[in-house]
């Protein structure tokens, strides 16, 4: 590797050449991380958990074996996240905050480091700008108070592109070292934020057309680095792709309406989103190749899941594509920021005006509903006012979600309906659904049905339960909230 020496403009890329600064400037990083830190804990536990949170916190409580053995069955691709939940759990608790805590954590991170990325790139002005517009963003808050593991992906995401810039601009073994394990990571976090690959080979190939010396050592060390990197996340790349008819069958096929509604997903907000998008294109007008990097970084990974879903399974998610806000944030802050007498009026105008149509957004990722799934919490407060002892509570069959999430706020309460179906827990199982007994046996005074969505007829969900509950009992109680519905059933006399 060459030397470090000033940079100019017109270096491919700019990065490569940028000596070691001078004076620390913690500002540009650590401003935007506290500020997100602050915003994500603001009413963290008000959310309900989603569907996929109660999966979290159901499976964290297993054994480190159990975790495992669902592994080789399910969710392989949220393995590693779910031990590590499973040790956090046993620290910190098991409530709404504690669960979402190292995502919160996690997301500040990504944050500051996306800050960093910016200074180190093109300039500190630009790295606060950037940090400041993914504070702003409503997604950013709403995954990073999500007990899954997309506020991780985000973090290895950026800390990974940090990395090799430090590793390619420096001859030594420990940057390396660094970069290869941050890889890691991101695949263990998710398989699929290993699409921002592309834009690290995008960056080694910029710094192979410039320099003339190290051509092929760099070449070797950013590929070896890459390979061994990659070893410990093959085998959970195998089991998930054995597991995809039952990891993504909920998917549905892309489409082009699908695409147009993908940067609001993604945002979490189209007014945050457009805003953003339109300064990207102002972007576009600098030189390419100072700005390639940050574009393979947005293009990689939305290219590949649009490829993939046409051509082999559906996975256009927008969860899957949250590592593209920090480089679309970049570029963003990249237009905003140039060097003339209006730069900084204009970068604080426009980010006045991003906050304030992020505004509701930023509201409704914190109502009690805002999460995907039954409102568990309310239909737990309803069964604890009304409960009576002796009484029972059904579920519809082979429902992961319904079970864990009704499981996990009824636990809080200071008792609960009996639930006499279950055969063999969901955590000795091997899956996330229980071995439950055919039928209900009789006698029961009271009988709860829970149903995941509304429905005029709780029973159909349990077609076995009809002739004993038309011929023996009366619905005495019938409730609704979120996606969710709530009867009560008394035998009669």
């Amino acid at each position: 590797m060459t030397e470090s020496r000033p940079m100019h403009s017109s270096d491919l890329p700019a990065v490569v050449d940028m000596p070691p600064a001078r004076r620390w400037t913690a500002a540009t990083w650590a401003i935007p991380g506290l500020l997100m830190l602050a915003i994500s804990l603001v009413q963290a536990g008000r959310p309900v958990l989603s569907w996929d949170e109660v999966t979290s916190a159901e499976v964290s409580q297993r054994t480190v074996g159990q975790i495992v053995e669902l592994a080789r069955n399910l969710d392989a691709v949220f393995g590693c996240y779910y031990v590590f939940l499973h040790f956090w759990s046993g620290l910190a608790g098991t409530s709404e905050v504690a669960l979402r805590l190292p995502s919160i954590v996690a997301m500040a991170g990504g944050v500051a480091v996306a800050a960093e990325l910016g200074r180190r790139l093109f300039s500190a002005r630009v790295g606060l700008v950037t940090g400041l517009i993914l504070c702003l963003a409503p997604n950013t808050s709403r995954y990073a108070a999500e007990a899954r593991p997309y506020a991780f992906a985000c973090f290895f995401s950026v800390l990974a592109m940090l990395l090799l810039v430090v590793a390619v601009r420096r001859s030594s073994l420990y940057p390396w070292m660094g970069y290869g394990l941050s890889v890691t990571l991101l695949g263990l976090s998710h398989l699929l934020a290993l699409t921002t690959l592309t834009a690290h080979a995008v960056l080694v190939g910029l710094v192979l057309l410039r320099e003339r010396a190290g051509r092929r050592r760099l070449a070797l060390t950013w590929g070896g680095a890459v390979a061994v990197a990659l070893l410990p996340v093959l085998p959970i790349a195998y089991l998930g792709t054995h597991q995809e008819s039952t990891q993504l069958h909920w998917v549905e096929p892309i489409t082009l309406g699908r695409i147009r509604a993908m940067p609001a997903a993604v945002f979490g907000s189209r007014e945050v989103a457009w805003l953003v998008i339109g300064m990207v294109v102002l972007a576009a007008w600098r030189p390419l190749r100072l700005l390639a990097p940050m574009a393979a970084l947005v293009l990689g990974p939305t290219l590949t899941l649009a490829v993939v879903s046409v051509l082999a399974s559906p996975m256009w998610v927008a969860r899957y594509l949250l590592v593209i806000l920090a480089p679309l944030a970049m570029l963003a802050a990249v237009a905003l920021t140039n060097n003339d007498k209006f730069g900084r009026t204009r970068a604080v105008a426009v980010l006045l005006l991003v906050a304030f149509v992020a505004v509701p957004g930023q509201r409704a990722v914190r109502t009690p509903a805002a999460k995907v799934g039954p409102d568990y919490r309310a239909a737990a407060r309803i069964i604890g006012e009304f409960q009576q002892p002796g009484d029972v509570l059904v579920y519809p069959p082979k429902n992961r979600n319904i079970r864990a999430g009704m499981d996990y706020y009824l636990n809080r309460l200071p008792t609960r309906p009996a639930d006499p179906l279950v055969k063999v827990p969901s955590a000795e199982t091997g899956w996330l659904i229980a071995e439950e007994h055919p039928e209900l046996p009789e006698g029961y005074r009271r009988i709860w049905i829970v149903v995941g969505s509304r429905v005029a007829d709780p029973v159909a969900s349990r077609p076995s339960l009809r002739p004993m509950l038309t011929a023996e009992y009366q619905r005495i109680g019938l409730w609704q909230p979120k996606r969710a519905t709530v009867a009560l059933y008394e035998r009669r006399g």
